[in-house]
């Protein structure tokens, strides 16, 4: 009786087992399905955001060679200035772009269920060209401002790309010091007020009257006693005091950018457009009588 009992239960112990197995096969398979849509949806991504850093960096590298074609010309006008002006700011809009594409890599990499060192190799071979590009970004930036075009609306886009590498970022601070040394230097101007005498006694102006600081060349003279006159940033400066009964302006300034002030003397100048005012010349030399 036993042994009828076992062989009767023995396939139903059977089927039970078949039936827990089949069970976790199935969930196994769910599993691995679920898997692979978040593997293919990852990927997907992956390439969306790869592609969109490729595009700007084509973009970059087009807008480049507007800003190379245009400088290399030396072309000054407003319009020219504008174009510069709206490529570079463009340019840093893409860079930030890349980099918040980059962090989307990134996270869509790390939702692969397994890590994939090819895709992890792609990141960082992008990430080097990024803060490449940064940098030559930057030294352009820097070209730009030496050669006196205007560049604004820069300071929070370059201050919110963050470089890893340290050498690269020193390269970077390295350049905006001598941006800003730059920027000094093309907006400081010179002034020097005195008498006929005094003037020529040190080398200012020449016994005929006339301004000895500025030859043909456009360059400062050797004769010029530099240490005379006073430094100033264009940017700021404004008025002049003077206090004297009569004023020759000397260099050569557009009579319609500045103006003096007084009645019995002359009390001050004022620059009213600094921009022609020192469009000629950044010395101002002005003759004095008491």
């Amino acid at each position: 009786m036993k042994r009828l009992f076992l062989v009767l239960l023995l396939p139903l112990l059977v089927i039970s087992c078949n039936q827990e197995e089949l069970k976790k096969l199935r969930e196994e398979n769910l599993r691995l399905k679920n898997e692979q849509v978040q593997n293919e949806e990852a990927i997907y991504n992956f390439a969306q955001a790869y592609n969109s850093i490729q595009s700007n960096l084509d973009s970059i590298m087009a807008k480049e060679g507007i800003i190379h074609k245009i400088a290399t010309t030396g072309e000054k006008s407003k319009s020219s200035h504008e174009i510069i002006n709206e490529q570079i700011n463009t340019i840093y809009d893409l860079l930030l772009q890349n980099r918040k594409e980059l962090e989307k890599l990134r996270k869509q990499a790390g939702q692969l269920s397994r890590k994939n060192k090819d895709l992890e190799q792609i990141i960082e071979r992008l990430n080097r060209s990024l803060e490449e590009k940064v940098v030559e970004i930057e030294l352009l930036r820097g070209q730009l401002v030496a050669m006196q075009y205007q560049i604004t609306g820069l300071n929070q886009k370059v201050d919110s790309l963050s470089v890893v590498s340290s050498k690269q970022k020193e390269i970077i601070e390295t350049q905006q010091a001598t941006i800003q040394s730059q920027e000094t230097e093309l907006n400081t101007v010179y002034f020097a007020i005195g008498t006929e005498k005094e003037l020529q006694a040190n080398r200012v102006i020449s016994k005929e009257g006339g301004f000895i600081g500025i030859g043909k060349s456009q360059k400062v003279s050797n004769d010029l006693n530099i240490e005379y006159f006073q430094k100033a940033d264009k940017r700021t400066m404004r008025t002049i005091p003077i206090g004297a009964h009569k004023v020759r302006i000397v260099t050569q300034h557009p009579t319609d950018s500045y103006t003096l002030h007084g009645e019995k003397t002359v009390d001050s100048l004022t620059i009213t457009n600094p921009e022609r005012f020192w469009k000629n010349s950044s010395f101002l030399v002005i003759s004095i009588k008491r």
